[in-house]
């Protein structure tokens, strides 16, 4: 009986171990996919065009003179740090071991010409130099992915949201910033804050009255530091109620450039619409960015001074010889006035 098991074991390895050496010798060679191969071959500084699509929307950014811009939207500056970023990611991403090599995987991967969640197109020139087919996702941060030139599908570190194809999410959201010390002079309703001595000081202050540094500078910042949240081109729409504005300020620079600002809110909106006079572009900006800007007034701007900065230097104070001698003086009255009502 033992000899019997020992005789079925014995086939069973010998069938393994034939099993495993065809497959060495007819099996796909695996090996030519290296995890440091590149998925795209593109040179990323001769790239100067993007195309991003998802069947439906599509973007196109384009490098002009050293910039990202938005041609569908008049030219206007896209997000460098964005652009370049997802052009990064792109020309880091590697092949590794493919997941799959038919069409009919493309399809259920959707990394298909015809079904994909994005469509990457590279261009130079116009020249496409790399397209990339981004699909379903398996994971957390992962992504099936097929390059247009082959059949192979991979999986790779990578986040649909990085490529959205819509103008609106590669718009330069800080194209209003300014630097802070380039401003001397901010005029709103009932208060102007003018630059003296390297700090932002109200006019027509007060005797009794100072800046209070800590609001201004707030104020400020929040000028400065204002954002968009989208275009709404560049036509003046009477929906927009520019003609009915709820606020109105000028920054002027130490150029000399005044730029205005000019704010309204559509009726029910909860957004206001922004048109600085510099640019052509009509803006939506968030309410919680411009309400506080809004509030100011020139009494949260403005602040007593300080007993010892309101009063003057001292006056001279009489020493204390003297303060003795007109208390003797005193006491010598007073025992004189006494002695003379005992005379009588």
């Amino acid at each position: 009986m033992m000899k019997k098991w020992i005789f079925i074991l014995s086939g069973l390895l010998a069938a393994q171990l034939l099993l495993a050496a065809v497959l060495s010798l007819t099996g796909e060679d695996y090996g030519a996919f290296q995890a440091e191969e590149k998925l795209l071959s593109f040179e990323k500084q001769t790239v100067n065009g993007l195309r991003i699509e998802d069947g439906t929307d599509s973007v196109m950014l384009k490098k002009q003179a050293g910039k990202w811009l938005l041609p569908e939207r008049g030219d206007f500056p896209a997000s460098q740090r964005d652009v370049e970023r997802l052009l990064d990611q792109l020309a880091a991403l590697e092949k590794g071991w493919p997941v799959a090599k038919t069409r009919g995987a493309a399809r259920r991967f959707t990394v298909d010409e015809e079904q994909f969640e994005r469509k990457l197109v590279l261009l130079a020139d116009d020249d496409a130099q790399a397209t990339l087919y981004v699909g379903s996702s398996p994971g957390f941060r992962e992504v099936y992915v097929r390059p247009g030139d082959g059949n192979e599908v991979f999986a790779v570190a990578f986040n649909t949201w990085e490529a959205e194809p819509k103008a609106d999410d590669w718009i330069d959201k800080d194209v209003l910033t300014l630097d802070e010390s380039e401003v001397e002079r901010i005029e709103m309703p009932g208060l102007i804050l003018q630059r003296e001595d390297g700090e932002l000081q109200l006019a027509d202050l007060g005797q009794q009255e100072q800046t209070n540094g800590a609001e201004s500078r707030a104020l400020l910042g929040k000028l400065t530091r204002l954002r968009i949240e989208s275009l709404l081109g560049t036509e003046a729409k009477p929906e927009y109620r520019q003609d009915e504005p709820t606020l109105e300020l000028r920054m002027t620079r130490n150029d000399g450039e005044v730029l205005s600002y000019r704010f309204s809110k559509p009726e029910d909106a909860s957004y206001y619409v922004l048109k600085r006079s510099d640019l052509d572009h009509y803006f939506r900006v968030a309410e919680y960015t411009v309400n506080p800007v809004r509030e100011t007034t020139r009494e949260k701007l403005v602040q007593l001074r300080t007993e010892a900065a309101s009063s003057g230097p001292p006056e001279d104070e009489p020493d204390g010889k003297d303060d003795d001698a007109s208390a003797d003086e005193e006491n010598d009255s007073d025992a004189g006035e006494e002695s003379a009502a005992q005379d009588e």
